[in-house]
């Protein structure tokens, strides 16, 4: 699913001796639930003369100048307001001939501005390591450069930060600082999905070793420290590379940091369980198994996991705080993020090889005595108590926590809200 559900308190008992029998669980679940994904994948394509995967749907993509990311995503919209019915001018957006990432872009209020996308290559543990990143010539790049990095999810895109960032400079009217708007996803995600094409390669090590040399690429290229905005996985590496390098940023502004995914959050909640943590483990390989699967099967495995329902399901529970705001629209539009591309990511965020920190303790420590440069968390409101228990490391240290309306994803709900958030914090560091 999309954005997934801070973790909660780990029990700190040991975890006791399996019985023998359970040895052998890992290798069974795994096995079926390989089989069972590849048959629930493939069965519906029996008919056709090939294997193949299914198509994407047919999404309707608001085209006017007033559209934004999502249909009823308040910003910057004048003559919209929320939960409105109005009807915008509609195109037709297939995945065939077009790329969700950047009609998304376009269809914000950063489309209406010169983009600039810059390519940027280096090694990473002896492999060749190439992205790209997108700046909008709002204003003078003397004004605060702001890298906005989208999280390493099942739903990644740089897009997703279209209507938060033009609210935090061509919209920000006469506030001070504005910002100059870089976005960007880490390697293997959004536009940047090919980056990676061995899922063996998605670790914690290989995204802090590029963010090192990524912020060292900006803080030459602007000639100063940058400000960064990022979500989700994101935060934690952000702070892992701050710690080490904190002459790199002048401000980290985190949205709804989290530092591991679902299936270890479950895992880690039942270590003293005899049985679960090896259930957990089986799941993961046979999930893993079943996406490496060669050509279309695999691909057939990733598009069964792209359903509307989970999609919907998701955003309803943890992403958005307004069930109103869960339009069609905007689920075809997370479906499409997580459906277009290369799987190699979203199959690693799922099977929890992405996690910054799979033991919550490990975070603690690590930051334990507080953020390595100046540093605010931003939530929803919908999800402020798991967020404060699960990271209280954090805030007892004194590093500032900010609620807004929203939950997970507050920042495409409530981007102006944010925004305004934000640029208050930056405003501090004057």
């Amino acid at each position: 699913a999309t954005e997934n559900r801070v973790v909660m308190e780990v029990s700190a008992l040991p975890v006791p001796q399996r019985h023998k029998a359970c040895r052998r669980v890992p290798f069974i679940v795994g096995c079926v639930t390989a089989s069972l994904a590849v048959w629930t994948s493939v069965r519906p394509f029996f008919k056709s003369s090939t294997v193949s995967p299914p198509p994407l749907q047919t999404l309707r993509s608001l085209s006017s100048s007033q559209s934004g990311l999502f249909a009823l995503s308040p910003s910057l919209r004048p003559g919209l307001t929320r939960h409105s019915r109005e009807t915008s001018v509609f195109s037709t957006l297939t995945a065939t001939d077009s790329n969700i990432h950047e009609a998304q872009i376009s269809a914000s209020p950063l489309g209406q501005i010169e983009r600039v996308r810059h390519a940027f290559s280096t090694y990473v543990a002896g492999k060749p390591v190439s992205m790209t990143y997108d700046t909008f010539e709002v204003a003078a790049k003397t004004e605060t450069p702001t890298l906005f990095l989208a999280t390493p999810s099942f739903v990644p895109s740089r897009a997703t930060f279209a209507d938060l960032a033009a609210s935090m400079s061509v919209s920000a009217g006469d506030a001070d600082p504005r910002v100059y708007p870089i976005l960007t996803e880490l390697p293997g995600y959004g536009l940047n999905d090919k980056s990676i094409d061995n899922l063996d390669d998605y670790t914690p090590q290989f995204f802090r070793d590029f963010l090192v040399k990524f912020m060292s690429h900006l803080k030459e290229e602007y000639k100063s420290p940058v400000n960064v905005v990022s979500a989700g996985h994101a935060g934690f590496y952000v702070l892992d590379v701050a710690k080490e390098n904190p002459e790199y940023f002048k401000n980290i502004f985190l949205l709804n940091p989290t530092y591991r995914g679902p299936l270890t959050t479950v895992k880690m909640k039942n270590q003293e369980n005899p049985i679960i943590p090896g259930l957990i483990d089986a799941l993961c390989g046979g999930i893993s198994a079943a996406y490496k699967l060669p050509g279309p099967i695999g691909e057939a495995v990733h598009a069964s996991q792209c359903s509307e329902g989970s999609i919907r399901k998701a955003m309803l529970s943890h992403v958005y705080e307004d069930p109103l705001n869960v339009t069609p629209e905007a689920v075809e539009i997370n479906r499409q993020f997580a459906a277009q591309g290369e799987r190699w990511g979203k199959c690693a965020f799922l099977v929890g090889r992405t996690d910054p920190y799979p033991k919550r303790e490990d975070a603690a420590a690590a930051f334990g005595s507080g953020a390595p440069v100046r540093t605010a968390i931003c939530v929803g409101a919908k999800e402020e108590d798991a967020f404060r228990k699960d990271l209280d490391f954090l805030t007892n240290s004194g590093v500032e926590m900010v609620v807004t309306p929203g939950a997970q994803r507050n920042f495409v709900e409530y981007p102006e809200v944010v925004a305004k958030k934000a640029l208050e914090f930056f405003s501090g560091s004057k």
